[in-house]
């Protein structure tokens, strides 16, 4: 029996110990998957402290506009005026990709793209870069690497 109980934990003890990255070419391949695909809610989760707490300043900053600046930013980016005042940061995300997209300079989608040509560890900060010279910063926060978003 306790064997039974055992064999039915270990898909779920493996499937939790893997949402997580433990490395930062974890990171970046999770990051690589969420990105590309769209997934902004995950790729909100692989974001580091530091990174969140400047998005949510730059969500105030969105929040504070008057209805004027929101109503021209969001007929430029042909988005609701009114989904601007209350994002969140999957939210944020994706609306910094799809300018991004718009205004074509998807630099995070360009450096995803391209092969690795190295990975750099200083004690908790990794710095990756790839083939065109582009650099990504993962930080390492206890356990786990989390994605530097500037």
């Amino acid at each position: 029996m306790r064997i039974l109980i055992n064999l039915l934990l270990i898909p779920f003890i493996v499937a939790c110990g893997t949402s997580k990255p433990l490395t930062p070419q974890q990171a970046l391949q999770q990051l690589s998957n969420s990105y590309i695909s769209g997934d902004m809610a995950k790729v909100a989760q692989l974001l580091s402290t530091n990174s969140k707490k400047r998005i949510q300043n730059a969500i105030q900053l969105i929040g504070a506009m008057n209805q004027s600046q929101l109503s021209s930013f969001a007929k430029h980016y042909r988005i609701s005026a009114t989904s601007l005042k209350n994002l969140t940061i999957p939210q944020y995300l994706s609306l910094q990709k799809t300018i991004a997209s718009i205004e074509g300079d998807d630099v995070i989608l360009q450096a995803l793209q391209q092969p690795v040509v190295d990975i750099t560890i200083n004690n908790a900060q990794a710095t990756v870069t790839v083939y065109n010279g582009m650099t990504l910063i993962f930080v390492k926060e206890g356990a786990y690497w989390y994605f530097e978003y500037e």
